[in-house]
């Protein structure tokens, strides 16, 4: 697994998501304001990990197919170009391009990395509506931007630990797809 980064990566996102599942098990709730520091430690490693995994494919892809990008270079758009440009595998990453789209699954979840690299990116939410009240519950923020380019913050409809979860098997998915339709990815 050492020589493989991105399955490296993936494991390292997992393993971050078990440690947050085991803080909420200790503590009830991940809401808590003794588990904060613990909890955004723990999903700011998360996302820079599952991220992480896409751009490790990435500089795969640009070794293997000898794409000649230099390493400070290797972003989607150069990879997607110089796939283009030196080898049939024009498709190979169109799965990955739509995901990145603004408002699709994966552009979010790089939103939410970047974030997290300024300012925090947990909110917690208290339900007013229910009684007797519910514990507080931690959402996730995306700070997106006004027509004008102004901009604001959106708290996530989803949980914190489900939406990791559900991020993370959409990322294996990706990631499995991609190597699939190109063997020469599959290490050996």
């Amino acid at each position: 697994m050492l020589n493989d980064r991105v399955a490296f990566r993936l494991f390292a996102a997992e393993q971050h998501l078990v440690r947050l599942k085991e803080i909420e098990k200790i503590h009830g709730d991940i809401a808590k304001d003794q588990t904060r520091l613990e909890v955004e430690m723990e999903i700011d490693c998360f996302l820079s990990q599952i991220v992480g995994a896409v751009e490790s494919l990435l500089f795969q892809i640009n070794s293997v197919f000898e794409l000649g990008i230099p390493d400070d270079g290797v972003r989607f758009q150069e990879v997607q170009s110089g796939l283009s440009a030196k080898t049939k595998q024009i498709s190979l990453l169109n799965e990955l391009g739509d995901a990145r789209q603004r408002g699709e699954w994966y552009s979010a979840l790089s939103e939410l990395r970047n974030q997290s690299r300024h300012s925090t990116f947990l909110r917690k939410v208290i339900i007013v509506h229910d009684f007797p009240p519910k514990p507080g519950q931690i959402r996730l923020l995306k700070v997106q931007k006004d027509i004008q380019g102004n901009p604001f913050e959106q708290v996530m409809q989803e949980e914190v630990i489900p939406y990791l979860e559900k991020s993370l098997e959409q990322v294996r998915f990706l990631i499995d797809n991609i190597r699939k339709a190109s063997p020469s990815l599959i290490p050996s």
